[in-house]
């Protein structure tokens, strides 16, 4: 009996352990399957977006400040001295071209002038006296040669005094025109004109004032358009030429301008280099206004180009991202492509830039026009990187 007992409880403790190591079996099964499914987990590439480098034409605007001035301005000055008797103009005037600006009194220079004349007169008078009577002699003289009653030593003599008498009415007539002239401008100078028609811009004279030939006595700008005055550095004076267009900013209104002066010689005071421009139309800015003027300033044609924001920087250098597609596929299990994406391995690619704005940037080298450029961006581009790829287009 006792026996039977033992044996009963071996085969229990038998069976125990089998139900024991079948549960275990199981468990290990059910873990290596949570565990597989765990391990294949899928996840998907990065995904970016590729296109072609593009030909086309870049340019660099700039921008200056410049300062809005009359067409032209003329600084008035009197052409002789004397003390003014009479002002014409005032300030905000417009004038026409001859008008009245002032008087002076130079009656002192107007009554030289006038002795000088007179003078000149009497002088022309003797001598036209001196040649008739130097006239009358030669003729007589010409009639005793023909008739041998003179030597031909006497009628040269002769012949010699009228000539010297002709030249001295000629002299004469010289000194009087001269005279005149003198007198003429001494009454015309006292008075003086506006040299065009415009505006008055400032007046600097008063009655019984002294002026002098140095005096400015007002200064006017003239009725033409107005223009635009601005400096440029020497970096920037290859971009003007004249007839070339700029546009002029004022309050929200832009206009239209042409370069009509461009100097090749710098301000000594400021080192710049002095440009003008005229408006192209109709303007409402007032003179000494200042303006925002805008011009290319750099410009390059038939040029590679690529968007400015596609283009990276890394330790000084310039890099742009591209795509080679890899037709072998990927041996990652756990990794999946969308559907219609692409393959593709990043390539880091050091470039040469050119001009650029903030829309286009030049691609001298490092890339050609075939190259599939990186379009979008993501953290995982780095050399040889895999990621998936957008259609193109």
């Amino acid at each position: 009996m006792e026996a039977e007992a033992k044996k009963s409880n071996k085969s229990k403790i038998l069976i125990v352990i089998a139900v024991i190591a079948v549960i275990a079996v199981a468990a290990l099964a059910v873990y290596r399957i949570l565990g597989k499914t765990k391990d294949i987990e899928t996840k998907s590439l990065s995904t970016v977006s590729v296109g072609h480098p593009e030909t086309g034409d870049i340019s660099i605007d700039t921008s200056l400040i410049g300062t809005v001035s009359p067409g032209d301005v003329y600084y008035v000055v009197p052409k002789v001295s004397g003390e003014i008797t009479d002002i014409f103009v005032s300030v905000g005037d417009e004038v026409e071209e001859g008008q009245d600006i002032c008087t002076i009194d130079n009656q002192k220079a107007i009554d030289a002038a006038k002795i000088s004349l007179d003078s000149a007169a009497v002088s022309l008078k003797n001598a036209q006296e001196s040649a008739q009577l130097a006239k009358t002699n030669l003729d007589r003289m010409t009639a005793l040669l023909a008739t041998g009653d003179i030597s031909r030593q006497s009628y040269e003599s002769t012949k010699n005094s009228y000539d010297q008498a002709s030249a001295g009415v000629q002299a004469a007539q010289l000194q009087l025109e001269g005279a005149q002239l003198q007198y003429d401008t001494q009454v015309e100078f006292a008075t003086v004109t506006a040299p065009t028609a415009g505006t008055v811009e400032s007046v600097n004279m008063s009655v019984n004032g002294l002026v002098s030939s140095a005096s400015q006595v007002c200064v006017i700008s003239s009725s033409g358009d107005n223009k635009i005055k601005f400096n440029v550095t020497d970096r920037l004076l290859d971009a003007f030429k004249t007839g070339n267009e700029i546009t002029v900013t004022k309050q929200g209104s832009e206009y239209k301008a042409k370069v009509t002066s461009v100097s090749t010689l710098p301000s000594a005071s400021t080192g710049l280099y002095p440009i003008e421009a005229a408006f192209v139309g109709d303007n409402a800015i007032p003179n000494g206004a200042s303006v925002k003027l805008n011009f290319i300033s750099e410009k390059a044609e038939g040029v590679m180009l690529m968007d400015t924001d596609d283009i990276s920087y890394d330790g000084g250098k310039t890099y742009v991202y591209t795509i080679s597609y890899d037709t072998e596929g990927l041996n990652d299990e756990a990794t999946i492509i969308d559907e219609n994406n692409k393959l593709g391995t990043v390539h880091k690619n050091e470039v040469e830039t050119g001009l650029s704005n903030n829309e286009k940037t030049e691609i001298v080298s490092g890339i050609t026009s075939d190259s599939l450029v990186i379009k979008s961006w993501t953290a995982q581009l780095y050399e040889g990187a895999k990621v998936q790829v957008l259609p193109e287009g």
